[in-house]
């Protein structure tokens, strides 16, 4: 199996595992550690999906999917680590309105997610 092959299942598992923590946060209203460790098993999957992606390519392209794709990565990150800090704070507010942000960086995501989707179609076809 290629490594683009592995990086396309690790891309979907960090969808799942990015997608449950996001939208079990939002339904609950309430940021809770175990969001976090799905945020971070998100950011991994997703983060050694890049890696294989990138060594199975003649190099990295700039293009609409990268740059959104390398954005999405980031916000992913920075979004796991603010996790962190907002619990260690314990601060009601940021607890309960940090569900607002996790959907901002996760939609950003997904239209990385999905052009890449579309773009490994395109390559399939042609």
């Amino acid at each position: 199996m290629s490594l683009a092959i592995y990086a396309s299942i690790l891309f979907t598992i960090a969808m799942i595992f990015y997608s449950v923590g996001v939208w079990a946060e939002h339904i609950a209203k309430r940021l809770k550690k175990w969001h976090i460790y799905a945020f971070l098993l998100g950011v991994f999957t997703d983060s050694a999906g890049t890696i294989f992606m990138m060594l199975n390519s003649k190099g990295v392209l700039i293009n609409p999917h990268t740059i959104i794709g390398a954005i999405g990565l980031i916000l992913m990150v920075f979004h796991a680590f603010w996790a962190i800090i907002v619990l260690a704070k314990k601060q009601e507010n940021l607890i309960v309105q940090f569900h607002k942000f996790s959907l901002f960086v996760w939609t950003i995501w997904m239209v990385a997610y999905f052009s890449g989707a579309y773009e490994g179609m395109q390559r399939l076809s042609g």
